[in-house]
């Protein structure tokens, strides 16, 4: 204590950082460290860096008021940085305080700091794309030639369809299959899938065998009709699907992780009493007609019928996104999200505390985030890249001294 008192707000920083560094490599949200970073924020509260970092290990520490305090610091401090807003909001949604996240998303809002809608508030977010919750069918022209395929694409589905209720051969989301949307479906529910076009095609042109041979003329028209959809879902950063909702199910609102993609739903199966919010607006499905809508708004889905709801699910890109400008989008998202998990994990040196640590353990230099994979990012919603979520995104570029 007495060492600790004779210290500046700098030598405290790099006594934190000589014990962070070493457990982050084996924990990334241990609490090494976590007195000396504070001690040294009680002498100089001046640098809105070191209050964000702070604030992520108080979390991971369960101080959760004192965290949040320091968040909101953050954003007095800088007003126009939109990485406090996103890191809070993420923090007030994981407790499930929507309306405040709402309020701060409109004040981030009106700052220019991130977002163009508060119902909007993905962690991934383009500028100068058109934000909406809901979109027309108007806008897009292949619309009428999915819709008139309805008969047959109905009749492959009923031919999957060996059972009456839940298709329990398909996969169980959560469990089976996209473990990362487990979270959102609340108690007693079930949400199944099966997968027409992902990642997981051994095909680097066309659907698995097994579902050419049990959808052909459905795999045909997506193929001709949506190509871009198709080449979307193998390489991870969308998916055509056939969706299933037990009855009684809800999916709790959440954001999906970006903004460059749309979803389109095609109803199959559509009991009175299935319903979709996406921002503040309810919507329902139709037998054979399709519902645009972007994901990255805050949305839910409840089946308050006493009957399956399937539908056809279909993510593709934003339309005002042209193929030239597909790749560095995913880029910059990376970078984005390279830079967020970067705060939270690797606690900011200034020139100062950097000397200090080279006098006692030698250069200090940071590692690779190069292995972050695009596909990890865009298949994840909001609630996966909060502070505290059990997700694995790769090697964080962590300060090595």
């Amino acid at each position: 204590r007495l060492e600790v008192l004779k210290m500046s707000a700098d030598e405290l920083w790099a006594q934190g950082i000589l014990e962070y560094l070493p457990e982050v490599q084996k924990d990334q949200q241990t609490t090494a460290g976590l007195p000396a970073f504070e001690a040294s924020v009680n002498l100089d509260a001046t640098d809105p860096q070191r209050l964000f970092f702070l604030a992520t290990l108080l979390y991971h520490a369960g101080h959760h008021q004192k965290a949040e305090a320091y968040y909101y610091q953050v954003i007095d401090m800088v007003p126009e940085s939109g990485h406090g807003y996103l890191e809070l909001v993420l923090f007030l949604e994981s407790a499930n305080r929507r309306p405040e996240a709402l309020a701060l998303a409109r004040r981030a809002i009106a700052r220019g700091a991130l977002w163009a809608d508060p119902w909007q508030r993905c962690p991934i977010f383009v500028r100068g794309l058109t934000s909406k919750a809901w979109w027309s069918r108007e806008e897009f022209p292949w619309v009428d030639q999915l819709e008139s395929a309805f008969p047959e694409i109905k009749a492959e589905v009923e031919g999957l369809l060996n059972e009456q209720g839940m298709p329990r051969s398909w996969l169980r989301v959560g469990q089976e299959r996209a473990s990362q949307d487990g979270d959102i479906i609340a108690p007693g529910g079930e949400w199944r899938e099966f997968l027409l076009y992902s990642a997981q095609d051994t095909s680097s042109s066309t659907a698995n065998p097994e579902v050419l041979q049990a959808f052909p003329k459905t795999c045909q028209l997506l193929e001709s009709l949506l190509p871009t959809a198709v080449a979307m879902a193998k390489i991870g950063v969308g998916e055509i699907i056939l969706s299933a909702i037990a009855p009684g199910t809800k999916l709790t609102p959440h954001c999906a992780s970006s903004n460059v993609r749309l979803t389109c739903h095609m109803g199959l199966v559509c009991p009175e009493g299935a319903k979709v919010r996406v921002g503040e607006t309810w919507g329902t499905w139709q037998e054979g007609k399709c519902i645009f809508f972007d994901d990255g708004y805050e949305h839910e889905v409840v089946n308050n019928s006493d009957q399956v709801r399937i539908v056809l699910l279909i993510r593709f890109w934003h339309p005002e996104l042209p193929a030239e400008r597909w790749r560095e989008t995913l880029d910059a998202g990376m970078e984005d999200f390279a830079a967020m998990l970067r705060r939270r994990v690797s606690p900011p040196a200034t020139a100062a505390v950097a000397e200090i640590l080279a006098a006692q353990r030698g250069e200090v230099k940071r590692g690779d985030m190069s292995k972050l994979e695009a596909a990890n990012l865009l298949k994840a919603d909001a609630p996966d890249l909060a502070v505290g979520a059990q997700k694995n995104f790769g090697d964080l570029g962590l300060l090595d001294v």
